[in-house]
C-alpha cells in the first residue's frame, strides 16, 4: 500500500533491460575514464621517453665533444661539433638543437643562423641550468628564438645541463615533434582500450543471467507471501464465521433469554406486598442488571454482524455497505453513500470492496475524529472504491499505529488478485483509502 496510484509490477524483461542499460551507461563512463586516464598516462610516459632520449644524447654526443673554443664561439668548435652530432640527431629524430651560456647566448644549434645570437631565457632554462634538473614541456612557437622552428609544426622541448672539460655548466635544449612524441600515446590506447571495453563487456554478460535469476527469486518470494496473506485472509474469513456461529448459537442465545427471565424477576419482586428498604434496592439493581445483559446482548449481535455481516451473503454487496454506514453514524460519524444502482460485483469483488470499507471505516471511528465520510463506488473499466472522511489526517509512514494492520494485509490480498489498494493523507488534510479492481 502506498500513498500514491499503484503502477502495474514491472515485467522481469523490463527490469532486465534498465538493469542492462544501466550497466552500459556504467561500462561507458568507465571506458571514457580509462581512455582519460590511459591519455594522460601515455602522455606523461611520452614525455618521459624525450627527456631520456635527451639526456642520452646529452651523456653520450654533446658533453664529450664540448671543449673551451665552443665558449669562445671558435667557428671550427662549431663545425666539429655539427659533425659529431648530424647523424645522432637524425637518428634520435631532433628538429633542433640548442646549446645556451650562463649568458642566455646560444653557443651551438643545427640552425647555424642561431649561434651567436641571444635570447631572454625562459622560466624552464634559467631552473634547469640552476638545479640541472630535466625538463620538458611544449615549445611556444610565438617566441623569438623559435622562430625557425615554427615550420615544423607543435613540437616538444627538452632541458638538460651540459659541462664542459673546464666545467662550465650549459643549458642543452632539444626539440622533438611532438606527433612523434605522442605516438606511444596513441600505441598504448589502442592496446589497453579494447582490452578494457572487452573485459567491461565480459562483466556485463555475467551479471545479466545473475541478475536474471535474482529477479526471479524475488518474484517468487514475492508470490508466495502474496499466497499467504491471501491464505491468511481466507483462514480469518473463515474464522469470522465460525466466530460469529458460535456466538450467535452459544452466548447470545443464553444471554437473549436472560433479560426475559430476569424481567419477570423483578416484576414479581415489585408486586411483593410490605417490601423492605432492601427489597426496593434488590428491585432497582435487578433492573439494572437486566438492562445491562440486553445492552451487552445488543453489542454481541453489532460484533457478530461486525465481524461477519450476513448481508453480505445474502442481500449483496449494496445492503451490506448500508448496513456498515449506518453503523458508523450511530457511532457520531455521519456516512454517506455513493452506489451504482445496479452494483452486483463477483462474491470474491464484493468481499473484498467490504472488507477494505468495513476497515477504512473502523479506522476513521477510531482515529480520524472526523466528523463526515463519504464512501463512493464506481464501475467504469473496472470497481473502483473511495473512502474519503475529513479527519485530522495523518503523515503515513510516519506513525505505524494509524496505518492499520488490516489495511496492510488488505493490500497484499488486493495485490494478489490483481488490483491496487492506495492510501493518501496528510495532516490536517483528512483520508482517502483507494481500491481499484480491473476488470
Amino acid at each position: 500500500m502506498t500513498d500514491q496510484h499503484s503502477r502495474p509490477s514491472p515485467t522481469v524483461r523490463r527490469v532486465l533491460a534498465r538493469f542492462a542499460a544501466a550497466n552500459v551507461l556504467a561500462c561507458v563512463l568507465l571506458l571514457v575514464g580509462s581512455v582519460w586516464a590511459s591519455h594522460v598516462a601515455a602522455r606523461n610516459q611520452a614525455m618521459a621517453d624525450a627527456r631520456t632520449t635527451t639526456d642520452l644524447i646529452a651523456a653520450l654526443v654533446v658533453q664529450p665533444a664540448l671543449d673551451e673554443e665552443l665558449l669562445a664561439g671558435d667557428p671550427d668548435a662549431v663545425a666539429q661539433l655539427d659533425a659529431v652530432v648530424e647523424s645522432e640527431l637524425r637518428d634520435a629524430a631532433v628538429v633542433r638543437l640548442k646549446i645556451w651560456d650562463a649568458d642566455e647566448r646560444i653557443l651551438y644549434s643545427d640552425e647555424a643562423r642561431l649561434v651567436g645570437r641571444t635570447f631572454p631565457a625562459g622560466e624552464y632554462q634559467v631552473e634547469t641550468l640552476e638545479d640541472g634538473h630535466v625538463s620538458a614541456e611544449i615549445t611556444d612557437l610565438a617566441d623569438d628564438e623559435n622562430v625557425y622552428e615554427r615550420s615544423n609544426g607543435q613540437l616538444v622541448e627538452v632541458y638538460r645541463t651540459v659541462a664542459t672539460t673546464s666545467g662550465e655548466r650549459l643549458l642543452l635544449e632539444a626539440y622533438f615533434q611532438y606527433d612523434e612524441v605522442t605516438s606511444r600515446q596513441s600505441s598504448i590506447l589502442l592496446h589497453f582500450a579494447p582490452i578494457t571495453a572487452a573485459a567491461l563487456l565480459v562483466l556485463l554478460a555475467l551479471q545479466v543471467p545473475l541478475a536474471h535469476r535474482m529477479i526471479r527469486a524475488i518474484r517468487v518470494g514475492d508470490t508466495e507471501r502474496l499466497q499467504s496473506s491471501a491464505r491468511a485472509v481466507e483462514a480469518s474469513t473463515r474464522e469470522r464465521r465460525r466466530i460469529a456461529a458460535d456466538l450467535h448459537d452459544g452466548v447470545v442465545q443464553d444471554l437473549s433469554a436472560a433479560p426475559l427471565i430476569m424481567s419477570r424477576a423483578v416484576d414479581r419482586l415489585a408486586t411483593v406486598p410490605d417490601r423492605s428498604a432492601d427489597d426496593d434496592t434488590l428491585v432497582a439493581d435487578l433492573s439494572a442488571a437486566t438492562t445491562a445483559v440486553r445492552s451487552s446482548v445488543t453489542s454481541l449481535r453489532t460484533l457478530m454482524i461486525e465481524i461477519y455481516p450476513p448481508q453480505l451473503a445474502e442481500a449483496g454487496l449494496s445492503a451490506a455497505l448500508q448496513d456498515l454506514a449506518a453503523r458508523v453514524e450511530a457511532r457520531g460519524v455521519r456516512t454517506r453513500l455513493e452506489l451504482p444502482p445496479d452494483l452486483d460485483p463477483p462474491p470474491g469483488t464484493a468481499g473484498l470492496l467490504f472488507r477494505v470499507a468495513q476497515e477504512s471505516l473502523q479506522n476513521v471511528v477510531k482515529h480520524a475524529r472526523a466528523r463526515n465520510a463519504v464512501v463512493t463506488v464506481t464501475d467504469d473499466d473496472g470497481l473502483a472504491l473511495e473512502v474519503v472522511d475529513d479527519g485530522i489526517g495523518f503523515e503515513p509512514g510516519a506513525e505505524p499505529g494509524r496505518s492499520s494492520f488490516g489495511l496492510r494485509v488488505l493490500a497484499d490480498v488486493a495485490e494478489a488478485a490483481g488490483a491496487t489498494l492506495d492510501l493518501t493523507s496528510g495532516p490536517g488534510r483528512g483520508t482517502t483509502v483507494r481500491l481499484r479492481v480491473p476488470r
